[in-house]
């Protein structure tokens, strides 16, 4: 079986990285300025770089490094969609938190949930997941319709979304 892509993107591409969590891809942000301790880590963990720095691509580099060439997130993603590329498949978004990082959690009892979500999402929602992470706690709604367009809209179809 093939190991998925990883990623570990420069801290001014935050954005994207959260649209790569959404897509299933596992994407750290390096807190830091991106450099030889970034390349060290995506080396440890086996992460392609993405950065906007042009000067990451003149280091000696045994890894992947991909200059993303654009500050509009949109262009970016497709930008990535197609340079990877990625495989976008439905059934891997929202499997991970969007703003950790780590695998969710489905929640067995949605009374655990009570508390943490709007009265109408409890009322009309019986599936949730939960973040070990941060405790951010997700459900269906329009949300996976809407990343559907929007990654639709990105990639000219829908039709590599599987």
């Amino acid at each position: 079986m093939k190991e998925e892509t990883k990623f570990i993107a420069d801290a001014s591409l935050g954005k994207l990285a959260k649209w790569l969590r959404l897509l299933g891809y596992d994407t750290i942000v390096y807190p830091e300025v991106a450099g030889r301790n970034m390349l060290n880590q995506s080396l440890a963990q086996k992460r392609v770089v993405l950065t906007r720095r042009r000067d990451m691509m003149e280091r000696q580099f045994a890894g992947r490094i991909i200059l993303i060439p654009d500050c509009n997130v949109v262009k970016q993603l497709r930008f990535l969609i197609e340079k990877v590329p990625l495989n976008i498949k439905q059934r891997n978004m929202y499997s991970l938190c969007v703003r950790c990082n780590k695998e969710l959690v489905i929640v067995s009892e949605k009374n655990e949930v009570r508390e943490c979500v709007p009265h109408y999402v409890y009322n009309n929602y019986t599936s949730f997941t939960r973040c070990p992470g941060c405790g951010k706690v997700y459900w269906q709604g329009t949300h996976l319709r809407n990343a559907l367009n929007f990654i639709g809209e990105i990639n000219g179809e829908i039709s590599n979304v599987k």
